[in-house]
C-alpha cells in the first residue's frame, strides 16, 4: 500500500496478515525515487528489500518504509519502521549460510546505516550515495522510470 505521508514523503505500508510483497516494495521504490539511475537504483532497491525482510522477521506491528532522495548529490535515504524493541545486529555469516547476510549487504552499499528508537519501536535507516560501498557510479535519469501497471 503507498500513500504520501507528512512532507510529501512517500510511504510504503507492509500489513503483517500477508508475506511482504517485495516486488511490489521494489516497483514502489523506483516510483519514489524516480531520478536514480539504472546502477544505483539495484542498490537501493536491494537495501530497502533487507530492511523490510528483517523488520518483517524481527519486528511488530505494520512496517512502514519511506524514501527520499537528493540530486545533487546523488543520495538516498531509507527509512524503515517497525513496532518492535528487538535492535538489528550485523553478524559474520558462515560463508556458505543462506541467512544472516541481509545487514552485511546493507553495510556494504550504503554510505551509513542506524537504528534509532521510536515510541513505539524503532526505525532502521540507511544513506546511500553514489561511489559509496561497491558502487563505482550514479547516473541521475532526467526522466522517471515508465512502470507497469501493479499486477491485480
Amino acid at each position: 500500500m503507498t500513500s504520501w505521508g507528512t512532507g510529501e514523503r512517500p510511504v510504503f505500508t507492509i500489513e503483517r496478515t500477508a508475506l511482504p510483497p517485495l516486488s511490489a516494495l521494489r516497483r514502489w521504490t523506483a516510483r519514489a525515487l524516480p531520478r536514480l539511475g539504472a546502477d544505483h537504483l539495484w542498490a537501493v532497491q536491494l537495501v530497502v528489500t533487507e530492511l523490510a525482510t528483517n523488520a518483517c522477521e524481527h519486528g511488530a506491528g505494520p512496517v512502514t518504509v519511506t524514501a527520499s532522495g537528493a540530486f545533487p548529490p546523488c543520495s538516498a535515504l531509507l527509512e524503515v519502521h517497525d513496532d518492535g524493541e528487538t535492535r538489528p545486529v550485523a553478524g559474520t555469516p558462515e560463508p556458505a549460510s543462506g541467512r544472516g547476510w541481509g545487514l552485511v549487504l546493507v553495510g556494504d552499499l550504503s554510505r551509513q546505516w542506524g537504528v534509532r528508537s521510536a515510541n513505539p519501536g524503532k526505525t532502521v535507516w540507511a544513506s546511500i550515495a553514489c561511489g559509496t560501498g561497491t558502487l563505482a557510479a550514479c547516473a541521475v535519469r532526467a526522466e522517471p522510470i515508465l512502470m507497469e501497471p501493479e499486477p491485480c
